[in-house]
C-alpha cells in the first residue's frame, strides 16, 4: 500500500512539473488569474458596394462580428484573395491616419475602408467579392482608439481659466520669449471657446495670425460675432490657409509654408490658431520650437499642455505617456537621416522648412521675428 501511495505521489509531482501553465498566477491586486489562450473564429463576408470614395460595405452586420468576440480596438487582418491586410476596428475614419486601413462599425453595418483613400482601387475588390476577417492582436489599439475619442465639455465652468478653455497659451521653449508666438483655439469658430480666444489675442496685443484652418468662405460666417479678428483680416494681419490634418502630405506643406513666410514678413505678436489649437497648431508649433533650440521635453510639455487643457490628460497616466510621442513622431517623420536628439532640432527644423519652400532669407527672417 505504502508503494502505491509513492507512485501516486510520484505520478502528481510529474502532472505538476509537466503542465505549470494548469496553475493559477495573480494579477497586480492579488486576485488569481487563469493563464489561457481564446481562439477567435474567423469571420467571413461578401463586399455588397462601393460608395464614390471606394468605401466597402460588407454583408456583415455589427452583431455577428462582436458575437464572434471582436470588438473597438482589436487589430485584424483582412484576407482578400492572396492579399492580407491589417486594421483596427473603429467607429470612424478619423480614428486611423491618413492613408491607413480601417473596418468600420456603423450602427449594425461593416465597412472595409481607407481614411482618405480608396479601398476599391486599391485591394481590388469589387461586388461580390469574398474577404475574411481573422484577429491579429486583441485589444492593441485601444488605447489609440480611447485617445482619439477623448470628449471636452464646452461648459466654460468647468474649466479654471479662460486661458484653458480656449487652449490659449504663449509658447516660451528654447529661445523662444513669453509673448511671441501664441496659440490657441479658433477665435473665428463661432462655437463656445472662441469669444475667449478673441478677447485674449486681443489683450496680449497679437498683430499678425496664422488661421491653419479656414477659407474665406468660413471665416465670414461668423463676421458678425468676431468684431476684432474681422478687423484684423480686413487689414491683411490674417492669412487663411484652410489646411488638411495630414502633416506628412505635399499640400499641407506648400500651405505651411506660406503661413511660416507670412511670419517672416509681419511684424509679432503672433498667433497661430487652427480649430482646436491642438494638431495642425501643434505640428506647427513642434517645427517653430525645433527651430529655435528647444529640447524635446520642452517640445513635449507644450504640446502635451493641451491634452490637460481640453482632456484632464494626466502626467504619469498611460494615455499621457501615449500621446506624449507624438512630437517625438512628428520630427521623426521629417528627419530623413538626422537623429531626433536636441542638438540636432535646428536642422531637422531647417531642412524641413527649406523641404517646403523657404529660403535660407525666409527662415533667417522667420528666426530674427521669434527672438
Amino acid at each position: 500500500m505504502k508503494k502505491l501511495n509513492k507512485v501516486i505521489l510520484f505520478l502528481l509531482v510529474s502532472i505538476l512539473l509537466v503542465f505549470p501553465s494548469c496553475t493559477t498566477t495573480k494579477t497586480m491586486d492579488g486576485e488569481p488569474m487563469e493563464k489561457a489562450s481564446v481562439v477567435y473564429s474567423e469571420v467571413n463576408a461578401s463586399i455588397v458596394a462601393a460608395d464614390k470614395y471606394g468605401n466597402l460595405e460588407t454583408d456583415l452586420s455589427t452583431t455577428t462580428l462582436m458575437d464572434a468576440g471582436y470588438e473597438y480596438g482589436d487589430m485584424v487582418n483582412i484576407s482578400v484573395g492572396d492579399d492580407v491586410y491589417s486594421a483596427p476596428i473603429v467607429s470612424t475614419y478619423s480614428d486611423v491616419d491618413v492613408g491607413n486601413f480601417l473596418i468600420r462599425i456603423k450602427e449594425d453595418k461593416v465597412y472595409f475602408a481607407i481614411n482618405y483613400g480608396n479601398c476599391l482601387k486599391k485591394t481590388g475588390a469589387v461586388e461580390g467579392t469574398k474577404i475574411t476577417i481573422s484577429m491579429k492582436e486583441k485589444g492593441s489599439y485601444l488605447l489609440e482608439y480611447k485617445t482619439r475619442h477623448l470628449t471636452k465639455s464646452e461648459e466654460r465652468a468647468d474649466y479654471k481659466s479662460d486661458e484653458v478653455f480656449a487652449n490659449f497659451r504663449t509658447i516660451k521653449t528654447g529661445d523662444l520669449d513669453a509673448g511671441v508666438v501664441y496659440r490657441s483655439c479658433n477665435p473665428a469658430l463661432g462655437d463656445a471657446r472662441a469669444p475667449y480666444a478673441q478677447e485674449l489675442a486681443e489683450k496680449a496685443g497679437v498683430k499678425t495670425i496664422v488661421n491653419l484652418a479656414d477659407n474665406e468662405e468660413s471665416l465670414k460666417e461668423n463676421f458678425d460675432t468676431i468684431t476684432w479678428y474681422k478687423d484684423m483680416y480686413n487689414n491683411n494681419h490674417v492669412i487663411l490657409l484652410d489646411m488638411d490634418v495630414d502633416y506628412s502630405s505635399q499640400d499641407f506643406g506648400e500651405k505651411l509654408a506660406k503661413g511660416f513666410i507670412f511670419i517672416s514678413k509681419n511684424k509679432g505678436p503672433y498667433l497661430i490658431h487652427c480649430n482646436e489649437g491642438k494638431d495642425r497648431a501643434g505640428f506647427a508649433s513642434v517645427i517653430i520650437e525645433a527651430l529655435m533650440n528647444s529640447t524635446l521635453e520642452e517640445i513635449k510639455s507644450d504640446y502635451m499642455m493641451s491634452y490637460a487643457n481640453y482632456y484632464g490628460v494626466e502626467e504619469g497616466s498611460m494615455q499621457y505617456d501615449y500621446i506624449a510621442d507624438t512630437p517625438y513622431n512628428m520630427l521623426k517623420t521629417i528627419a530623413g537621416d538626422v537623429e531626433v536628439v536636441d542638438e540636432n532640432l535646428p536642422l531637422i527644423a531647417t531642412n524641413y522648412l527649406k523641404q517646403i519652400g523657404l529660403t535660407d532669407e525666409d527662415i533667417m527672417s522667420l528666426k530674427n521675428n521669434l527672438k
